[in-house]
């Protein structure tokens, strides 16, 4: 009971501990420009210490998030606040000192030498300017001390970047906001860069950071905060948010998710998904679905498979594919639960196909499914080597059922390319 717990922290001489409000906290937040609707709805919340990415495609809204956060912008809906205040109750030196902000772009009218501009992010401090730190020093952190004396107009883009990131730290407010640090930056330093900004972060600083690659998002950061279309898509650890399948819904590209030597990444495939050509359930394991899955999906397929046992070749590829899959524990034989879900996709299949994979009394089920969906009178579809795989005698009956058997998976495809192409002549 919540009056006990309060009872006994009284009797022990300990006051109840209150939850620590978030550093930052967005709530319904909407904008538009001239009536052009930019963000719509975006709530989350930053607790002091983390290191979150925004990422998204580019119109998403996310450069004029960071401004609202910063207090540029004014929420035509909505609140930001930060440490439990609202931006607009900020006057803007005393915002300055808790929210450091580097924009994508920085002008500067006068001709300044590079230690002034740096030494410009400590003036919000007034009178305690000297403790936003040495300007050389903070240069030197980001490995750019040799341009303290120079024009600040003379430097490149990446320098000029570098450069405000230095004037920002000196500012020594407890939230970072980056527009796209590293867009300027080669390979080399974008790396030395986040690498910084993860020891800032150690160190406590908040970070909150907008970036395009995709796969340094996945390496760097603890959360990422995916915008599209001006709304939140998605919010939470990366490779939660970065599935395949909510990649190519906001980017509109074919993402695939590998796992290598303890390290996840994504790569593209450059074509656009057009319209699907239906639904194709694979009855595979121990790698005879893995090729098909791949051909499958860059055909222009809904994918689903099952039962397949987790940590299968087939299941490993079917996770990067971001495919729906009936799974069962490793080495276990198909549960109810799994077989379940395993008819549940076949239901909803347009084709079922079934590889050359072997069959033993553990995965007997997928082949009793498969005939379920024969007689509930979906195609079914197999590979003529799955007889000779087969330690229960159970695919015998898969030609009295109705299935149709194939020499190979080419000839399978074949099949399917010719009853896409029929399809599409009987559309009006």
């Amino acid at each position: 009971m919540a009056g006990e717990r309060e009872l006994t922290s009284a009797a022990t001489g300990e006051l109840p501990k209150a939850a620590s409000p978030a550093l930052l906290s967005v709530r319904e937040l909407a904008f538009a420009y001239d009536e052009r609707p930019v963000l719509r709805r975006i709530s989350f919340d930053l607790q002091a210490g983390e290191f979150v990415g925004i990422v998204g495609p580019n119109g998403s809204g996310k450069s004029t998030l960071l401004d609202l956060v910063d207090g540029v912008l004014r929420p035509s809906a909505g609140e930001v606040c930060v440490n439990g205040k609202p931006t607009r109750e900020y006057r803007r030196r005393d915002m300055a000192r808790e929210v450091a902000l580097v924009p994508q772009h920085f002008t500067l009218e006068f001709d300044l030498s590079v230690r002034e501009v740096v030494e410009m992010g400590a003036y919000c401090r007034g009178k305690d300017a000297h403790s936003g730190g040495d300007a050389e020093l903070t240069l030197a952190r980001l490995g750019v001390a040799a341009l303290v004396e120079r024009r600040f107009t003379e430097l490149s883009g990446g320098e000029k970047q570098l450069v405000v990131l230095a004037q920002a730290l000196m500012q020594r407010a407890q939230l970072l906001l980056l527009d796209e640090p590293a867009s300027a930056l080669d390979v080399s330093h974008q790396l030395r860069l986040f690498d910084l900004l993860q020891q800032l972060n150690r160190d406590g600083l908040t970070v909150l950071c907008i970036l395009h690659d995709l796969n340094l998002a996945i390496h760097y950061f603890d959360k990422l905060l995916v915008l599209s279309d001006g709304e939140v898509a998605a919010f939470g650890p990366p490779d939660e948010v970065l599935r395949p399948e909510i990649v190519e819904a906001v980017y509109g590209v074919r993402a695939y998710l590998h796992k290598h030597a303890g390290r996840t990444y994504l790569t593209f495939s450059p074509r656009l998904r057009g319209e699907r050509l239906g639904r194709v359930h694979l009855v595979c394991g121990g790698g005879t679905g893995a090729g098909l899955m791949r051909e499958l999906v860059d055909a222009g397929y809904d994918v689903s498979a099952g039962v397949l046992n987790a940590l299968d070749t087939d299941e490993e590829t079917g996770s990067e594919l971001g495919l729906s899959m009936a799974v069962e524990a490793p080495f276990s034989p198909v549960g109810d639960e799994a077989h379940a879900h395993n008819l549940e996709l076949m239901r909803a299949a347009d084709v079922v196909m079934v590889t050359a994979v072997p069959v033993s009394h553990g995965n007997e089920r997928n082949i009793r499914a498969a005939l379920e969906a024969a007689a509930a009178g979906t195609p079914v579809w197999a590979v003529r080597g799955v007889l000779d795989n087969d330690f229960t005698g159970v695919t015998a009956e898969l030609e009295p059922a109705g299935a149709r058997l194939f020499a190979d998976e080419a000839g399978v495809l074949a099949a399917l390319r010719e009853r896409a192409r029929r399809a599409s002549l009987t559309q009006p």
